[in-house]
């Protein structure tokens, strides 16, 4: 109903059309999994050509976003089968003095990304199916998030499939924020409360036993002086049998107009097997090619002897010496968070060193690349597979057409 009143009213219309071709070449040498004795490298070139609408008429906005992606190859030059996805499918709708209701298949990302993100360096990235309800008043901000999924339109209760479609058969999202970059220390504030509804059934009966997870924490940052920027984070998740959490701090110094420093550490607790709750945390929806090394050995790939969480320490530089070619360097020293099975002890994971450098050849046109390699230690083979003992690389350069 709030729709059809927004769509019969008289305002002001306007159509925008967007479009992305994103092209990466990548050598992937020991990346996601350390590679084993006789393991070569692999090459491939994936690509997403994605091409959005948006109409906007006064308070109501509607998007369609649909994309191509996969890797060179793939698909025969005669291709009937036709692998298009919606990517984005919502529409908007303002009314009263700040509210706003979004429906449809849509992008959540929220503070740094940490629980829900975009994932938008995965060539697919990340779409949720939902209801979000939000309001703002100022430096305020409360969104309200729902979402219920199926595999089909069922006659009756039955089993969710998680492994073909979203990763949980309900949702249901609280988000507040408050901006305070006016204040004299300029700050902002964001607090969460995610309860999911996970599938624990049974497949070949398709009787379906939903269990339920809540994770709340909060996000923080201030700059308490110019130069210098910190952000910190703590969640907990409890219920499904789960008691887990993790923290994560992180400074920033800008020394001029060239230089700029980061170091940062994040905890992610783990579970040794000894508990009769699960230990590990779950970093659920976020982006973690962001945060836990370049290489995507942890949380974005599985775990080969469950999950002893995870404990990363990291520093960086970053440099604008060549204005238009910002580069960046970061390093990681991995350890695990929970004991090792058979090993009853804390222990190191190994080292791994980032590079990455950009280049903005025109407003539409954006070339980046980076090299990454890990120095892994005898606990990495236990936790993720492979020989540590292999040189473990991985090297990448995307082209990005944004219009």
């Amino acid at each position: 109903m709030l729709l059809l009143g927004a769509a019969t009213a008289r305002a002001q219309q306007d159509l925008s059309v967007d479009a992305q071709l994103r092209t990466r070449a990548e050598y992937r040498n020991g990346a996601l999994f350390p590679r084993s004795e006789g393991d070569g490298a692999a090459t491939f070139v994936n690509e997403r050509a994605r091409l959005g609408v948006q109409f906007d008429r006064g308070s109501l906005s509607v998007r369609m976003s649909a994309q191509h992606t996969g890797v060179w190859g793939q698909d025969p030059q005669v291709d009937k089968q036709g692998r298009v996805a919606v990517n984005e499918a919502w529409a908007r709708l303002t009314f009263g003095e700040g509210f706003f209701a979004q429906i449809g298949r849509q992008q959540l990302s929220y503070d740094d990304e940490r629980l829900l993100g975009g994932l938008d360096w995965n060539v697919a990235g990340r779409s949720h199916d939902a209801l979000r309800l939000g309001y703002q008043d100022g430096p305020n901000q409360v969104h309200v998030i729902m979402a219920i999924n199926q595999n089909d339109e069922p006659t009756k209760q039955v089993y969710y499939d998680a492994s073909k479609g979203q990763p949980y058969k309900s949702m249901q999202t609280v988000w507040y924020h408050y901006d305070g970059r006016s204040w004299e220390v300029p700050f902002d504030v964001s607090a969460i409360f995610m309860n999911l509804g996970l599938e624990q059934g049974n497949v070949i009966t398709s009787k379906s036993d939903v269990k339920y997870m809540q994770t709340l924490g909060l996000h923080a940052n201030a700059t308490p002086v110019d130069a210098l920027d910190a952000t910190a984070s703590f969640y907990y998740q409890m219920g499904n049998e789960t008691s887990a959490w993790m923290a994560s701090l992180r400074a920033a110094y800008r020394i001029d107009d060239v230089w700029r420093v980061h170091a940062a550490y994040d905890y992610l607790s783990g579970d040794d097997g000894k508990s009769s709750k699960n230990k590990a945390f779950n970093p659920l929806y976020g982006t973690h090619h962001k945060f836990y090394g370049a290489m995507d050995y942890f949380y974005a790939s599985a775990w080969r002897a469950g999950n002893v969480g995870l404990q990363d320490f990291q520093a960086g530089v970053a440099s604008n010496y060549f204005p238009k070619v910002p580069m960046q360097l970061t390093y990681h020293y991995f350890a695990t968070a929970a004991k090792v099975p058979g090993q009853d002890a804390i222990l190191g994971l190994g080292h791994e060193v980032d590079y990455q450098l950009s280049y903005q050849l025109t407003k539409e046109i954006g070339i980046s690349a980076g090299y990454s390699f890990m120095l892994g230690q005898h606990t990495m083979d236990i936790v993720k597979g492979g020989d540590h003992s292999r040189w473990q690389d991985w090297g990448w350069a995307m082209v990005n057409i944004k219009l």
